[in-house]
């Protein structure tokens, strides 16, 4: 941590987190640890990534502090209702990633393609996606439809992109709110399981 700050030009970070939860040992040592890096103010809040409920018990049986935030596989298709209402329960933060998983151009990294990766792939390619004809109604992008559904559910967002107008396009989402109509309509639209791992959605690791 110390090597990451002076690289950094840092005193502190904002936000450190844990990857994955990998094998159980190691991510209460990981854990511990984190709490250690906040006491001495070198994080202003740690955080996990890809823990389920029963990860997070995990830690609160083992006598220490619960996480600030989880950073989750979050979009219409993996919505995670039962982990999100234990994050609320538990004053925990879900962060987002992957939210834009349901379009057609997103990118399947080498290793990712699966039976469900490829369903999913072509149902987003489709004409008449649902997505398509949610943006054709507000005016929208694709892309903007999902990054505003997660920030009406009250998630943070992490669209990456390397194209400027693109990055312009996706952080123009505060110009229109979908309506009640469409938010039940997308969730009823959640398939489950995550699928930007190539290993399986991390959550269920052991």
């Amino acid at each position: 941590m110390n090597e990451s700050l002076k690289r950094l030009g840092l005193d502190y970070v904002d936000l450190y987190l844990i990857h994955a939860p990998f094998e159980r040992e190691q991510r209460l040592a990981q854990w511990r640890g984190l709490i250690e890096l906040k006491k001495q103010k070198k994080a202003r809040a740690i955080g996990v990534s890809n823990f389920s409920i029963a990860h997070l018990e995990e830690l609160k049986a083992a006598g220490l502090a619960v996480p600030q935030a989880n950073q989750i596989e979050l979009h219409p298709w993996s919505q995670k209702p039962e982990l999100v209402r234990y994050l609320a329960d538990n004053g925990i933060a879900p962060i987002a990633y992957s939210s834009l998983v349901p379009l057609s151009t997103w990118r399947i990294a080498k290793g990712h393609d699966s039976a469900k990766t490829n369903e999913m792939r072509a149902a987003g390619e489709q004409a008449d996606s649902p997505f398509k004809a949610i943006a054709a109604k507000y005016g929208k992008s694709e892309a903007q439809v999902l990054l505003r559904w997660a920030i009406q559910k009250g998630y943070p967002v992490l669209p990456k992109s390397t194209n400027p107008a693109r990055i312009r396009q996706n952080a123009d989402v505060f110009s229109f709110a979908i309506d009640d109509k469409d938010m039940t309509a997308i969730e009823k639209m959640d398939r489950g399981d995550g699928v930007a791992w190539a290993a399986g959605d991390p959550t269920h690791a052991l």
